[in-house]
């Protein structure tokens, strides 16, 4: 199974640069390579997810014997390796990877026209950048992998992107390389903390092995861990910096409806649903992994931050006429919620976050799937040019019925199951925080509603068949016959939205298999959180630190609130 963990994270690299070699093939031909190795890539995956032992906390399918060092060989001195494996945490991010990929190939079938071997190349190149990171055991491997992914989408925006492609291209490097050589700077200082203080100083570039040692160190005995000048804050703090950006929270979240509107289709796709978590990803696998006391003494900043992102996205939101950039924000209200849920610092929130990773992934890909049908359609995206879809594409009225009310929450739905949990969590730590955060559920629905009122329901409205003016309307604009050549939905795009609308129907029903697979490494994550945050209720008095003690404080509540336990 490591054999063929490798071989899934290769495959894309290969199908790759089968299309870069061959500039020449049509695009019919560089459509069937991309999406046949997307397909072969999504099966073994689904082989490795076959395979996947729950309850497990080890990672899985690496190469390496039991107890000793994860992975091959690559650079020894210092001992870089490469290794690959997947855990509770890492595992349902790699297959939604795989998934969406799909999604974004077949949902360029008829939108890329110009230059399309190269466009599938970038694409599938960043499905390997992507599948690596997820699948990453050592943290040299896991950053190179991190920055390999701002290439492909880079040119993927800049290229086939909108008017403002390049603008929007540009702002996401710069922003996300400025973040991620802060982030460097922080996994150095991990590396470096647990080289000196770890019994045996042993050099190691583990993720796993650097988890379990820094649980292990005395923090208590350099710093007061209440003060930012605590070692752990101040790393917690570079690492913050890229996985934030990432994300993205409130306020480094600029870069993100500009990069979404601008980009093709896919693009849209794969930076909403997977590259996105990327940053949430790091933040439970770096900060809370390895700096959790950083978490807590960063507590009320960063409850405030997730709480503000909620609203401020949704907020903004409701005020968009133009569909995909109603989503993009949407993007960063549901990312708030992603965070909210990993800084309520207990295990309630951390599942919810967890899962609401998956779930935001499928959501908001399927809705940017479906603006891209939409505006291959008419060309345009303004609300206010749109009306009665429905009776012209009632298959696709029905993908962006189903897509909103997902990202809606509603009962019985993949969000409710994510966001639930983590309004439950932060409730417990701080209830004036829980209780604003879920103001943003309600907006959201207003604002979801709001688009599904305008575009798919009441008289049929379409734009002009000729010049697609985003004013101009056919005849009265109410006939069902002012735009006769819309073509209905396709195979491609049927394929690309069906296996999403089942997914949002299953989590939302049995999320158990999904939750149980990880539970495991998300609660060995919570009990390292808890376990240090108890220390503190046997701590001396202020000025008196005890050589086995972990001074917090009073750390009090987010927004002024007051405290709990906050355990499940």
């Amino acid at each position: 199974m490591a054999t063929l963990l490798a071989i899934t994270v290769l495959l894309p690299l290969l199908g790759s640069a089968t299309l870069v070699l061959t500039p020449r093939l049509d695009r019919n031909g560089a459509r069937r390579i991309a999406l046949g190795t997307t397909l072969v890539t999504m099966a073994s995956s689904l082989v490795l997810l076959a395979e996947f032992r729950t309850g497990v906390l080890q990672p899985q399918f690496a190469f390496g014997q039991p107890g000793g060092p994860y992975g091959l060989a690559w650079i020894s001195q210092p001992d870089i390796r490469l290794a690959f494996g997947l855990d509770g945490l890492s595992l349902w991010l790699f297959m939604l990877t795989s998934l969406l990929m799909i999604t974004a190939v077949l949902s360029s079938w008829e939108a890329i026209e110009q230059r399309a071997p190269l466009y599938y190349a970038f694409l599938l190149a960043l499905e390997t950048g992507l599948l690596g990171l997820f699948a990453s055991l050592d943290v040299i491997l896991f950053y190179i992998f991190f920055e390999f992914t701002l290439i492909p989408l880079f040119f993927i925006i800049g290229l086939w992107g909108g008017p403002d492609r390049q603008r929007a291209s540009v702002t996401f490097f710069l922003y996300t390389l400025a973040g991620s050589l802060l982030t460097l700077l922080g996994v150095i200082a991990l590396v470096i903390v647990h080289y000196q203080h770890a019994p045996d100083h042993t050099l190691t570039f583990s993720i796993p092995a650097l988890t379990q040692g820094l649980a292990k160190l005395p923090w208590d005995r350099w710093h007061e861990v209440g003060q930012w000048s605590s070692p752990q804050v101040l790393i917690f703090l570079l690492l913050f910096a890229g996985f934030a950006i990432k994300v993205p929270m409130f306020p480094f979240h600029t870069w993100l409806p500009l990069a979404h509107v601008e980009a093709p289709t896919a693009g849209s796709i794969i930076l909403a649903g997977v590259l996105l978590k990327v940053g949430s990803y790091g933040l439970m696998r770096f900060n809370m992994g390895m700096t959790p006391l950083g978490a807590v003494a960063l507590f009320p900043l960063l409850a405030t931050l997730s709480v503000i992102g909620i609203i401020y996205g949704a907020l903004v939101a409701l005020a968009q006429t133009d569909i995909k950039r109603m989503v993009a924000y949407s993007s960063v209200s549901h990312m708030g919620f992603i965070a909210l849920g990993m800084f309520a610092l207990n295990a309630t929130g951390l599942d919810g976050s967890a899962i609401q990773m998956i779930n935001h992934g499928l959501t908001t890909g399927a809705l940017f799937a479906c603006v891209g049908v939409l505006y291959e359609r008419y060309h345009t995206r303004e609300m206010g040019d749109l009306g009665g879809i429905w009776k012209r594409l009632p298959l696709l009225a029905f993908f962006f019925f189903l897509s909103a009310l997902g990202s809606a929450a509603l009962p019985g739905l993949n969000g409710f199951v994510g966001e639930f949990p983590i309004l439950a969590g932060m409730f417990a730590e701080s209830p004036r925080a829980g209780v604003l955060a879920a103001t943003g559920m309600v907006l959201g629905a207003y604002y979801l509603f709001g688009m599904l009122r305008r575009v798919l329901f009441g008289p049929l409205r379409e734009p002009s068949a000729h010049g697609h003016s985003h004013g101009e309307l056919a005849g009265d604009g109410h006939g069902e016959e002012g735009h006769p050549e819309v073509r209905p939905v396709g195979w491609h795009e049927i394929a690309a939205l069906a296996p999403l609308m089942a997914l949002i129907v299953i989590i939302g029903v049995i999320p158990g298999p999904f939750l149980d697979r990880i539970r495991p490494t998300v609660g060995e994550i919570d009990k390292n959180l808890q376990a240090q945050r108890l220390v503190r209720t046997t701590a001396p008095p202020a000025g008196e630190p005890g050589p086995g003690s972990i001074h917090v404080g009073g750390r009090g509540n987010a927004m002024g609130g007051g405290g709990g336990g906050g355990r499940r």
